[in-house]
């Protein structure tokens, strides 16, 4: 079996620790990826758990960060698993941005998740396009908040402390309106987004977001541009109280890719049922058992999430496990001792994610395509849209 190991941005991760496990997660063999992010494995057990491991100390503070990436059940030649590292650097640039619409009297400049007043301002970057450069994008408003133009600046170098200067000059601006539909009845709350994508970096306008309380809004309104993105993504969730005590205790939505832009229904009925019961056992030798009830079968894949921070000395520590629909628990897979420092004793926040894509879609699909577009699985056509259901724990 061929895995490959990968950081959020899809970059090779080197020396990480790849465990080759068994399907009740005892270890067979484990191996060091090569500077390609690579670890090569004569062979696989049926059903094989495979566990990818990375550590990294911030240089920003004095936490050690710890990730895990698990695949269970794989039954395919190779797969891809994805860490976090922490050679982020801290960067800023400087943005300039000049109106030459008339009407306008305030702007906005957005670079990635971020978006700042005025006319002026200087910005960390958060996240790189495939290529190493940033894009970045400005909105100009009239007096009573009506979008007038727009303009952006693509592809820039992402240069600690330099200048990108962005000229509003632009008015095509194309709008559309998305729909809601089947929102259950104990909603809570809401939010939906519609951001422009280019090679592979987000950016969230943030005119193209709304959230708010129950009830869920028949429809919203959302820009776009031509020029800007190479893709769109378009996200909906609810939250929702199962047990009537006031408070969210699940959350169910859909996501959405799309190359061209145009009108959505946000639809919720599709979504997995909500499934329940999830516990944590501390089970033996740091080997704790997650379980739980996964009430629709029709669902694609699961994912539990574990996150755990500790002090003295600071850790935190991430753990990402997929299983296939059918599964109802896992033992957490056996380690090396030279990973006993990952082994999780206890947990700050513990989640599961039931997922259902659209089509005929099989978990190895699902597994076979993560792999294809190193971790962007939206690319793959039968993989551009899924709904889910989302439920978590604290201690």
């Amino acid at each position: 079996m061929y895995v490959k190991v990968i950081d959020g941005q899809g970059k090779a991760l080197e020396n990480a620790t790849v465990v080759m496990g068994n399907q009740a997660g005892e270890m067979a063999s484990f191996l060091s990826t090569d500077a390609a992010g690579e670890a090569y494995f004569d062979a696989a057990p049926s059903n094989a758990t495979v566990t990818a491991a990375f550590s990294c100390d911030s240089p920003y503070s004095d936490s050690t960060y710890h990730y895990v990436d698990i695949a269970s059940g794989v039954n395919v030649s190779a797969v891809t698993l994805t860490l976090g590292t922490c050679d982020q650097s801290v960067q800023q640039v400087n943005i300039n941005v000049t109106d030459q619409v008339a009407g306008i009297t305030s702007s906005e400049v957005t670079l990635g998740p971020i978006t700042y007043s005025g006319p002026t301002a200087t910005m960390y970057i958060y996240e790189l396009q495939d290529d190493g450069n940033i894009s970045v994008f400005a909105s100009g408003f009239d007096d009573a908040g009506n979008i007038k133009g727009y303009g952006f600046a693509l592809d820039q170098p992402a240069v600690d402390g330099s200048l990108i200067e962005v000229s509003i000059d632009r008015t095509d601006l194309m709008q559309n309106t998305h729909f809601f539909g089947n929102a259950p009845s104990n909603t809570v709350s809401y939010y939906a987004v519609a951001a422009l994508l280019r090679k592979h970096s987000s950016t969230n306008l943030s005119f193209n977001f709304i959230s708010g309380t129950a009830p869920v809004p028949a429809s919203m309104t959302t820009y776009s541009t031509a020029g800007f993105a190479d893709n769109n993504m378009f996200a909906a969730a609810v939250s929702i109280d199962q047990d009537g005590d006031g408070n969210a205790d699940a959350d169910i939505g859909l996501t959405r890719y799309l190359k061209n832009v145009s009108d959505q229904y946000f639809d919720f009925s599709p979504a997995p049922l909500v499934p329940g019961n999830l516990t944590f056992s501390p089970g033996e030798a740091g080997r704790p058992i997650i379980y739980w009830s996964n009430n629709d079968s029709s669902s694609t894949m699961q994912k539990l999430t574990l996150r755990y921070s500790s002090t003295s000395p600071e850790r935190i520590f991430f753990y990402y496990i997929t299983v296939p629909a059918t599964a109802g628990g896992i033992v957490f897979p056996e380690l090396p001792v030279t990973l006993a420092a990952f082994r999780p004793g206890a947990y700050s926040n513990l989640a599961l994610e039931t997922v259902k894509f659209e089509g005929s879609t099989s978990y190895d699909d699902y597994l076979k395509a993560i792999d294809n577009n190193n971790g962007r699985f939206y690319e793959e056509a039968a993989l551009s849209s899924y709904h889910y259901t989302r439920i978590s724990r604290v201690p």
